[in-house]
């Protein structure tokens, strides 16, 4: 029924899925339990954007060595031993006591699932055909989504009958299992395909291919588009959602929860949608255009939110989480313009400014509301989130003037980028 091929990558889909599943996870998790850990530690609103920002950090400063890696050793290997750096900074967490703690056991986090999308991504690109990676890559981002929904509900329910630590502390030991799967069911490349990495390159010769594809000025406003759009989303629902429904409406855990999971169906929904869209439409910078401009609009009609109305702010994010889902065709445009050899790089490159922009907006958005006085509980205005939401949305609309200057790529034409311009 199933060819060689297929069955090989059949048996990578649990070990690559629950991996991916588990980043999405750890990512989102800060959000459901923030105004918990500001409670129990008593946090700022810059001390709390730290927390995440941290994990976030950690992912970008690992983006150039994991690209190397994957181009010399293979995504396999490199998970794998990646994944129990999760394990340490998990279990960390869940015994932290202090701000510092809580941040270098994020910071563990954020190295340990730095390879996760990017090893699926560079393994997709050797295994499906290339003018179908878009879509390939958004049904991989729709299975990592359900972590972004167990971080929701379920992660609420589960802290709400065993507590947020011992409840992370279970996550940390699966980490460990998990790593064990990865290495046992993955395969680097199909059987009858050449490594990617030439026969006899060097490790100097490899770090050079980076600096082919830094050479390339459209990367850069394909960057930029890329760290505001996951950026800004990520600050929104991975850290800001939480705060907002307590601080604004007073909503408490479960219910919180509850949003943040409609939220992040949402946005799992848009991940598997818009993938397609770039064959359906024959572009890939019209999709990313579009997709960012709803994000604009939505962002904009949030920052008028004056806490009056739950139902109005739940609709505005939900539709908000529709437009959302854009790192596919991101993704497969930066891949389309390099040579097949470069494909650990360019998608390395994307995720720096990925995540370096996660980590940015995170710590920026942090000192911007922590400029506006707490109430006597210690919760922030709803002005402090208008602003917030303005100023982000300002900044979706610039990036579409940026990137719209670069060519695009469609997937008919599907061909590759001269190697060295």
């Amino acid at each position: 029924m199933f060819s060689s091929r297929s069955r090989l990558i059949l048996a990578m889909v649990p070990g690559l899925g629950l991996a991916f599943i588990l980043s999405q996870f750890l990512r989102s998790v800060p959000a459901v339990i923030a105004p918990d850990l500001r409670a129990e530690l008593d946090l700022t609103a810059a001390q709390l954007s730290a927390l995440p920002a941290a994990l976030f950090f950690g992912s970008a400063i690992m983006q150039l060595p994991v690209g190397v890696l994957f181009d010399r050793f293979g995504p396999r290997r490199t998970v794998a031993a990646f994944i129990l750096l999760t394990a340490i900074g998990v279990l960390g967490f869940s015994y932290a006591q202090s701000t510092t703690w809580l941040s270098l056991s994020l910071l563990f986090v954020g190295w340990g699932i730095a390879p996760v999308f990017m090893g699926t991504i560079v393994l997709l690109s050797r295994w499906v055909p290339r003018d179908r990676l878009s879509t390939a890559s958004a049904l991989t981002v729709g299975v990592g989504g359900l972590g972004m929904l167990l971080s929701a509900s379920p992660f609420a329910a589960a802290t709400d009958a065993f507590g947020w630590r011992a409840t992370l502390a279970a996550i940390g030991l699966f980490s460990i299992l998990l790593a064990l799967l990865v290495i046992l069911t993955v395969r680097d490349r199909p059987p009858d395909d050449p490594p990617p990495v030439e026969a006899g390159e060097s490790l100097v010769e490899t770090i050079r291919g980076l600096a082919v594809v830094f050479r390339e000025p459209k990367l850069y406003a394909l960057g930029l588009i890329a760290g505001l759009v996951v950026g800004s989303f990520l600050t929104f629902r991975a850290l800001w959602v939480g705060p907002y429904l307590n601080d604004v409406y007073g909503s408490d855990l479960l219910q919180r929860g509850n949003i943040i999971f409609v939220i992040s169906l949402a946005w799992l929904v848009s991940a598997v949608a818009i993938g397609p869209l770039d064959r359906v439409f024959d572009t890939r910078r019209g999709v990313v255009a579009a997709g960012t401009l709803g994000m604009c609009i939505w962002f904009g009609l949030l920052a008028t939110a004056d806490g009056s109305s739950l139902t109005y702010a739940i609709v505005v994010m939900v539709v908000l989480g529709l437009c959302s889902g854009l790192s596919s065709p991101i993704f497969a445009h930066a891949r389309a313009m390099f040579p097949d050899r470069y494909v650990g790089r360019v998608v390395t490159a994307i995720n720096l400014f990925v995540w370096g922009g996660v980590f940015l907006i995170q710590v920026g958005t942090g000192a911007f509301i922590n400029a506006f006085p707490a109430d006597a509980l210690g919760q922030t205005p709803v002005e402090a989130y208008r602003w917030t939401f303005a100023v982000l949305s300002a900044a979706l609309l610039i990036s579409i003037v940026i990137y719209w200057r670069v060519g695009d790529e469609p997937p008919s034409r599907d061909r590759p980028a001269v190697e060295g311009r």
